[in-house]
């Protein structure tokens, strides 16, 4: 991501002064993830901080989505305070508040930084690197009691949904922007494998919300990029999509990556909780996070953007999914 351009550092500093009482001293834009802006913060007592702008303007339901925020960063915090010292959880606000309302469209929040390293990519992984985040990931799914009442209940929904629907059925005219007639058309192209995959889908989510008694708290997107390693061990980044919801959510991560067997790491889950999670259920997940990439960038597309490195990575992601998206509804 690139820095907003109507988002400045003494906008940011200030804010961090107000309500976190942090005399700043240098704030540097740290160019990671894609959807959230960050900086990494260095204050004048020497500590070091983590800084993130989500910033929801022109995104629609802007209210929900900044409620669905603070309730996965509440659960966050409330899982780090309980002990589960892996859970890398945004700092309160003076008022309380986490993240903090900036204004209407726009949510601060502020972790520690961590001099500590990603975990290596999932060709790279060894079998121990997966054992230890299947261990955490055990560990959090373990802690649901301490994230009921704090946290949201996944609704197994598509973002963008309706957008999408009326996208696949050409009642969508192209976006204001220079990807919009190539979405528009790339989406044309592969308009019969996206609506076979939202009849899965959808079938799956109903056998799905069947089952809530099962559900337990996830983090997400507990993929090798938000899980760092040090002495210390593990800590786990980025929660702002936690959630009750059927474990495989997180465990796609792990068990589906490319290259990976993933009877061994479904049977090191069952064997650490007693849980079963099968193929299918990861197959699912994985449907569903391509679906849910390909309705995501769809919006993007359909309003008016810009023709800048985010656009360019968009459209990267966009094209990537839509590839992949037949191949998953098959497998699923």
């Amino acid at each position: 991501m690139t820095p907003p351009a109507d988002f400045s550092t003494d906008l940011l500093a200030a804010a961090l002064r107000e309500m976190w009482g942090l005399d700043v001293r240098e704030i540097t834009y740290a160019p990671v993830g894609f959807g959230s802006h960050h900086w990494r913060v260095d204050a004048r007592d020497d500590s070091r901080w983590f800084v993130t702008l989500d910033d929801y303007a022109g995104a629609g339901a802007d209210v929900e989505r900044g409620a669905a925020l603070s309730s996965a960063f509440r659960t966050a915090r409330a899982l780090a305070d309980s002990g589960l010292d892996f859970v890398v959880a945004p700092v309160p606000a003076r008022d309380g508040a986490v993240p903090f309302e900036l204004s209407r469209h726009r949510w601060v929040s502020m972790t520690p930084w961590l001099d500590a390293p990603r975990l290596p990519s999932p060709s790279e992984q060894t079998s121990a690197d997966r054992h230890a985040v299947t261990e955490v990931l055990a560990r959090l799914h373990a802690a649901t009691p301490r994230a009921v009442g704090v946290a949201g209940t996944d609704d197994l929904a598509l973002p963008e949904r309706a957008l999408l629907d009326r996208a696949l059925a050409a009642d969508l005219p192209p976006g204001a922007g220079p990807y919009g007639a190539r979405a528009r058309d790339a989406l044309a192209e592969h308009a019969e494998a996206v609506r076979r995959a939202l009849v899965v889908w959808d079938e799956r989510a109903v056998r799905d919300r069947a089952e809530r008694d099962s559900w337990v708290i996830t983090h997400g997107e507990p993929h090798w990029r938000n899980v760092l390693s040090d002495a210390d061990g593990l800590h786990v980044v980025d929660w702002d999509t936690a959630l009750l919801a059927p474990a495989a959510r997180d465990l796609w991560h792990v068990a589906g990556a490319e290259g990976v067997r993933a009877e061994e790491v479904l049977a090191d889950y069952a064997a650490l909780t007693g849980r079963a999670v099968t193929t299918d259920d990861l197959h699912a997940q994985a449907l569903r996070w391509d679906l849910t990439e390909v309705a995501l960038y769809a919006a993007w597309f359909a309003r008016p953007h810009a023709d800048d490195a985010d656009g360019e990575i968009a459209w990267g992601g966009f094209t990537e999914s839509l590839s992949s998206v037949g191949a998953r509804e098959s497998a699923a």
